[in-house]
């Protein structure tokens, strides 16, 4: 009986730390090895690909989920300062990169017209595709490795 009891707990252990999971977000360099030979198009398409990982970011730090409150329970404080940190390294990076790559546009004399009106289309096209994911993994039909391999997949079709 005690040794049913104590694996019990175990089981339960293993099940909760599981459920447990922090958000890591990319945090990306401002120049990357080839960004001076980037085309205009390329470089819009690196703006936006940037500013989904700062949409990414704010929205998962506005969204609580279960393993947020079992991080909370079984980590606290460790956990909110290590996400705490994350975010803000994440999106201090992506607004470098941001700004970095809108400089080299203006030194490539890269128009705006058309291909903001573009990439906008795309960029709205993308952000719906992103939220599909995403809404898929909260509901269960992707775990969070199908979510990242898609997501990814997306990204760079993009």
């Amino acid at each position: 009986m005690f040794l049913m009891k104590k694996l019990s707990y175990l089981i339960l252990a293993g099940f909760i730390a599981g459920c447990a999971g922090s958000a890591e977000h990319k945090v990306v360099s401002s120049h990357e090895a080839g960004d001076d030979d980037l085309t205009c198009k390329q470089i819009q398409t690196e703006i936006v690909k940037t500013q989904v990982i700062i949409d990414d970011v704010n929205k998962d730090k506005e969204d609580i989920s279960g393993a947020d409150i079992m991080d909370g329970i079984l980590w606290f404080p460790f956990n909110l300062i290590a996400k705490d940190g994350n975010y803000k390294d994440a999106l201090e990076a992506a607004g470098a990169r941001i700004k970095a790559l809108k400089e080299l546009k203006k030194e490539k004399n890269c128009s705006d017209s058309d291909q903001s009106r573009s990439s906008s289309l795309k960029s709205e096209g993308l952000a719906a595709e992103l939220e599909k994911l995403s809404n898929m993994r909260k509901q269960g039909v992707l775990t969070d490795e199908e979510y990242a391999t898609a997501k990814k997949k997306l990204l760079d079709r993009f």
